[in-house]
């Protein structure tokens, strides 16, 4: 799911689709059809109603602009009724102008496809089951797709706003506010999930909603990436913020790290990112010779890369090269959302892989079942295909043909750029957000082996928010043995299911407890 590269192309992201999801004609009426089911976990039977439907939402220039879909899972008493002062959580996937399909399959909802871990998937008819690990005992569920993308729709008039970094945050923060008021729920606790480029939005999303009087409980940032300029192999830090996944990927594929633990591991990694590798990269040019062979030679020995690669590379190895070189003597590549996962290239003396191997696995089963489930299981009735993702030009420039990446700052966020930049930069939101309703609680939440938002580099997003030292504790992070998706290993998925379960439980001021992270003096080599 990428759901982003951050300059992703369609066919290199699980949540893609080449069709469109734009309409000529008129936006059709509002509908939705409501179904009642039962779940079973832990030897518990629930009951539960789930609704399809759809929306219209406006922007400042077309009246209506979109027809947003959602599916809404509400639990049931014994009398078979909802109750509105429980818990909802708004979750959404990424791309941008990603559907809700990963999550909704896949994570927290009521039902969870069945297909095989890390490994390669055959074709269709796919399983589904009851999910274990549904949030659904402590939260109502709404999942959201993105204007154009699954079962939404958009008018082409409005592409030029609802399809930028902006105009997508006020009309994910429109729809928010419709569902309030038409299911009555402005006094119900309120928590956002957001996965890969859902966590730019998820953060931007916060801080809108919390200037329009809407302040949220928690937010869930599920795969992060929240400062773009760190995307690009143009800084240091591009290269800093990889070097610990490298090194998880490695140690499990079998080619670092044999003698030490996962977490050990990790924590010799992250010391040599933020040391001897952060300080030979600022030398540039000037680093002399015997330094630049010592630093290769604990990259190697981290990560399972050779010596002379990493020399060769002139200590910056970037992530396609990584996946393509971490198993060439095997003839194989190594997954970008999932780097357990791996694949034969047929290109073997390429630089870079042909294609992404996890894509393919994935997409197809994902994409298939949440079709059929949406449409046979829960009622759907509409007559277009679901289409995995917004048909947006990702090489356009244009507003309207492509994504518009500009994005307004709050007010009196440091910036040399003033308060536009030309690219996504959250952490300033996220923190105005925390600043103004000191009772947010932040849950982030990793997959070690995830190569689309590397872990070490939301550490350091986050490190530098400049947030009172009182008010970091607000923000907890979790680490899982898996990709992008952390749910895809039922490991992670029951871990995930856990770490909510207390997240929802807990206060701003429970966040230390639940909190992962290596204390900074043992994750960054500090004495």
């Amino acid at each position: 799911m990428n759901e982003e590269s951050l300059n992703p192309s369609p066919n290199t992201n699980p949540e893609s689709s080449s069709q469109a999801g734009s309409v000529a004609a008129p936006l059709p009426t509002p509908s939705e059809h409501t179904s009642q089911h039962t779940l079973t976990i832990n030897n518990q039977q629930l009951s539960y109603e789930a609704t399809v439907g759809t929306i219209n939402i406006d922007t400042d220039k077309v009246k209506p602009a979109a027809s947003i879909f959602y599916t809404a899972c509400n639990l049931l008493d014994k009398t078979g009724k909802s109750d509105n002062t429980r818990p909802v959580t708004f979750a959404f996937n990424g791309g941008p102008g990603a559907s809700s399909t990963f999550l909704l399959m896949g994570s927290i909802g009521p039902k969870r496809i069945n297909i095989p871990d890390a490994a390669p998937v055959p074709g269709s008819p796919y399983e589904l089951s009851d999910n274990p690990y549904s949030i659904l005992p402590f939260s109502d569920i709404v999942f959201i797709d993105a204007a154009g993308a699954g079962f939404s729709k958009i008018v082409p008039a409005a592409k030029k706003e609802l399809w930028s970094v902006d105009g997508d945050v006020k009309g994910f923060s429109t729809f928010i506010r419709a569902y309030l008021s038409k299911y009555h729920r402005w006094n119900s606790p309120k928590y956002i999930l957001g996965e890969s480029y859902g966590t730019t939005r998820g953060s931007a999303l916060a801080y809108q909603l919390q200037e329009g009087g809407i302040a949220l409980n928690g937010l869930i940032l599920l795969s992060s990436i929240l400062d773009y300029a760190y995307t690009f192999a143009t800084s240091d830090q591009y290269y800093i913020g990889y070097f610990p996944t490298y090194a998880a990927i490695g140690k499990y594929q079998g080619k670092a790290g044999d003698n030490t633990s996962m977490s050990d591991h990790l924590l010799a990694a992250r010391a040599f990112a933020n040391g001897p590798l952060r300080q030979a990269l600022s030398q540039g040019d000037r680093l002399d010779e015997a330094t630049r062979e010592k630093v290769a030679q604990q990259y190697s020995e981290l990560t399972g890369l050779t010596e002379q690669y990493v020399l060769d590379s002139n200590l910056r190895v970037i992530d396609p090269r990584f996946r393509k070189e971490l198993l060439r003597s095997q003839g194989k590549i190594v997954g970008r959302y999932d780097a357990r996962t791996t694949g034969y290239d047929l290109d073997v003396i390429s630089d870079d892989e042909t294609f992404v191997v996890d894509d393919s696995f994935l997409n197809p089963a994902y994409s298939s079942l949440s079709s059929a489930y949406l449409r046979d299981h829960l009622g759907w009735d509409g007559q277009d295909e679901r289409i995995d993702f917004a048909d947006f030009d990702w090489n356009s420039m244009e507003p309207g043909k492509g994504w518009t990446w500009w994005h307004q700052l709050p007010e009196h966020s440091l910036s040399s750029w003033g308060r536009t930049l030309p690219f996504p930069k959250v952490t300033p939101d996220l923190a105005a957000t925390i600043i103004r309703q000191p009772t947010l609680k932040v849950m982030i939440c990793n997959g070690i082996f995830d190569l689309a938002t590397p872990f070490g580099q939301t550490e350091y997003d986050i490190d530098h928010m400049g947030l009172p030292e009182p008010l970091q504790a607000n923000i907890a992070f979790t680490y899982y043995p898996a990709g992008h998706m952390v749910y895809t290993n039922p490991e992670s998925a029951e871990k995930f299911s856990q770490v909510l379960q207390r997240f929802y439980s807990s206060s701003a001021e429970d966040m230390p407890k639940l909190n992962e992270r290596p204390e900074l003096a043992h994750g960054y080599g500090i004495n």
